[in-house]
């Protein structure tokens, strides 16, 4: 009958779609925008790309959400005043982020004006991800490698330096790094149980 009909035409409809659905959902999944994955995902349900497939991209979605750097990116190429608090308008500390720069947000506050406002983690002050009347200014940055010994930037001000891969207290850091800061890294010592990621300097101090 006619249902027949409908469920045939969507089903050499999805067998003509998959391709490219997988292939679109390939390339969000490699990337770090959020808005284009997720509608990449929901072409590819639709297409009926495999369960295996659709569980990388939601994965790579996962990681895009919880990621807490951000890349200071914004539409009109300028630089900004980081703020005291969270508002577009309130009153500039005295640190200026450029493009291309990344921090890290320990909180993240929705405003009344749809605005998210971000913390930076460092205590420096405050950012938000968009600004009315210009637009995108902050996105959220995946790096999709893991952690190796390499080349790194700072990007927490005042990072402390500890004799050993252990935290440590307050009274045990030898020395501290300012944002911004290079160095190379020639160990990495993954510390699960506290979720922690511990490098290995080159040159300590």
């Amino acid at each position: 009958g006619e249902e027949d009909l409908d469920l045939a035409g969507h089903k050499l409809w999805a067998l003509k779609a998959r391709p490219e659905a997988l292939a679109e959902l390939k390339r969000a999944a490699a990337g770090t925008n959020k808005d284009a994955l997720e509608a990449a995902i929901e072409a590819a349900v639709a297409a009926g790309v495999p369960a295996a497939e659709l569980d990388i991209g939601r994965q790579a979605l996962k990681r895009i959400v919880s990621s807490p750097i951000w890349l200071y990116d914004p539409g009109d190429g300028h630089h900004i005043d980081v703020r005291a608090g969270p508002a577009i308008d309130g009153k500039r500390v005295r640190v200026r982020m450029h493009p291309g720069d990344l921090f890290c947000a320990s909180l993240e506050q929705r405003g009344d004006d749809g605005v998210l406002y971000l913390q930076l983690a460092d205590g420096r002050g405050w950012l938000f991800d968009k600004k009315p009347g210009v637009g995108l200014m902050c996105r959220r940055h995946v790096v999709p490698e893991n952690d190796s010994p390499g080349i790194y930037r700072v990007i927490h001000d005042k990072t402390a330096i500890t004799p050993t891969e252990a935290l440590g207290n307050d009274d045990e850091v030898v020395g501290k790094l300012a944002y911004g800061a290079t160095v190379n890294i020639i160990q990495v010592v993954n510390k699960t149980g506290c979720n922690r990621i511990r490098g290995r300097l080159e040159n300590p101090v």
